[in-house]
């Protein structure tokens, strides 16, 4: 094999849909590839017939490099792949070379011609490369899930084959659907939430919210671990610390407990808004789930959307929390999430909070006090990094 030229084949996952901007979206997707590959080698990266092309690369280390294209979102797989002229006898004999030292116990052959003239259909080339596997290794074909795939396309009139391929989180590249900010904590949900609007092409600056020294700085730190995980898929974190004390103190000065945490959670969305406002950012992502605690009723819903003048998006609204723990386990969150913290809001909730506040009655208790003075203070004194 050291005498073929190996290449990475990538196929795309929504941009396919995509109509006369597409070249924009392939892009965006293109740029993002090269910088998840920064210190790998590779010659260049090209489209051609709606795939990408990373070629020149170095075989030996393709477990490195389908770790890292794990991360691009918009990627719906990776196949190591060697070029050759495209025959029936090239594929048969790359393929015997490439399995020549592979267990398995079952087969099949994925054949796809970009180039529609060469003279064999699809169908053609799996039948007559999958029984020249099985003379060789005398294992069965297995259509569905089976052992070992031998891939197989033909792009331009040049041939690739490869059996090793990765499987991405699909969606579109970070960056094609402008910038959002997320109100993440250092719990199961918010980092899931943000996960999934990476997935839908969101550049995400973070804003944490935090109540030292009444509670700790560990909630800090577990957030900075998380976003050392997301920002493997978007490359950089921009991280917004901001103190929120003092505010939380004016609002359980002047407002019954049990609206405490709804108060607490306006106060935040006022901030993270003025934030993006001054840096050009289109909505707000929560990690809220509809029921799942006391503040998250479409009541108490309802009366923290009132106050944002940015869209406020929650993935997770729908979600199980099985389901959302799940994926905390997928993206490698989770473990972090369920260390230890002392929470800004959490810290002071009440034993009976309310579920169904009305905006005309907390509008009412936000009268008795003026926080502008120490919005400005919480902006003047927040903390900001890039997690790279």
């Amino acid at each position: 094999m050291a005498d073929l030229i190996s290449s990475i084949l990538i196929h795309y996952h929504e941009l396919g849909l995509k109509g006369d901007n597409r070249k924009w979206f392939e892009k965006i997707f293109r740029n993002n590839i090269k910088k998840h590959l920064k210190g790998l080698p590779f010659e260049a990266i090209k489209i051609i017939g709606a795939r990408v092309f990373v070629n020149q690369i170095n075989a030996a280390n393709w477990d490195k490099y389908k770790n890292k294209l794990n991360n691009v979102m918009g990627l719906s797989n990776a196949t190591l792949v060697y070029k050759v002229k495209p025959t029936i006898q090239n594929f048969n004999n790359v393929a015997k070379n490439l399995i020549k030292d592979k267990s398995f116990n079952t087969f099949k052959v994925y054949s796809r011609r970009q180039y529609k003239d060469f003279p064999l259909t699809s169908m053609e080339m799996n039948m007559q490369v999958g029984e020249y596997i099985q003379n060789i290794c005398q294992k069965p074909v297995k259509l569905k899930n089976p052992d070992l795939t031998c891939y197989i396309e033909i792009v331009n009139n040049n041939g690739y084959i490869g059996i090793d391929r990765v499987y991405g989180h699909g969606g579109l590249p970070v960056g094609a659907s402008e910038e959002a900010i997320s109100l993440i904590s250092s719990g199961i949900d918010s980092p899931v939430s943000s996960f999934e609007l990476l997935k839908r092409g969101v550049y995400i600056s973070y804003i944490h919210f935090h109540s030292y020294p009444s509670t700790t700085k560990q909630s800090i730190e577990n957030v900075k671990s998380i976003l050392g995980i997301l920002k493997n898929y978007q490359i950089q974190c921009p991280l917004y610390v901001v103190p929120l004390l003092n505010i939380q103190k004016e609002i359980m000065k002047n407002a019954p407990n049990k609206y405490w945490v709804i108060l607490f959670r306006r106060a935040m969305v006022h901030l993270a808004c003025l934030i993006g406002y001054k840096k050009n950012i289109n909505a707000l992502i929560t990690g809220e789930n509809v029921g799942q605690v006391a503040s998250q009723t479409l009541s108490n819903i309802r009366v923290v959307d009132e106050i944002s003048s940015l869209p406020i998006i929650r993935p997770l609204s729908g979600m199980n929390k099985q389901d959302i723990i799940n994926k905390a386990k997928e993206i490698n969150t989770y473990q972090i999430s369920t260390e230890p913290y002392q929470d800004c809001c959490s810290y002071f909730v009440p034993i009976h909070p309310a579920t169904k506040a009305k905006i005309e009655l907390i509008k009412k208790i936000e009268s008795k006090y003026d926080l502008t003075n120490l919005y400005n203070e919480a902006l003047k004194n927040l903390e900001f990094e890039i997690i790279k």
